[in-house]
């Protein structure tokens, strides 16, 4: 095996971990979906769970178009873009603590997330590895900034002002 073909069996190895753990970072936001009791709490966490079905079909994407367009079965997934909003007002969340624990839970794994991305895109000489990798890093440090401060609204004021 000459060295491109190892660099190329690496990143999709590498991109068949990332598209497992994008599917289960969705799975966990679906999980907080249940937990949560207010409105904008479920809505929070939902489109949180849509935005890594986004990076879901981003991996899977780059995947299928480095195996010359061949289709990886799934669920039909749809994807909606994250949008903030700045409004001090929110929904009360009657289930603030079990809350405040699971945004807890999920910044330390959008961190461990965008450090994985980092290492495994610094292993990668070629501009291919390193550009799919970094842009997946950025995506997790947009995550934990979201979550931080929800975390700092649901904390302070009791509330969660997604929605």
């Amino acid at each position: 095996m000459n060295n491109n073909e190892f660099v190329n069996d690496n990143l999709d190895n590498l991109l068949i971990e990332a598209l497992n753990s994008e599917l289960k970072a969705k799975e966990f936001y679906e999980n907080a979906h249940e937990k949560a009791k207010s409105n904008s709490g479920k809505q929070l966490f939902m489109e949180l769970a849509e935005f890594e079905k986004n990076h879901y079909n981003k991996v899977k994407k780059i995947i299928e178009s480095r195996k010359e367009g061949e289709i990886i079965q799934d669920n039909d997934i749809t994807s909606k873009k994250l949008q903030i909003k700045s409004e001090i007002e929110g929904d009360i969340e009657p289930n603030k603590d079990e809350i405040i624990n699971v945004i807890y839970l999920a910044i330390e794994s959008e961190k461990k997330a965008h450090e994985r991305y980092r290492k495994i895109s610094n292993m990668f000489n070629n501009e291919e590895g390193k550009k799919i990798f970094n842009n997946l890093a950025l995506d997790e440090i947009n995550h934990q900034r979201i979550l931080e401060d929800e975390l700092y609204q649901l904390s302070n004021k009791g509330t969660i002002i997604w929605g």
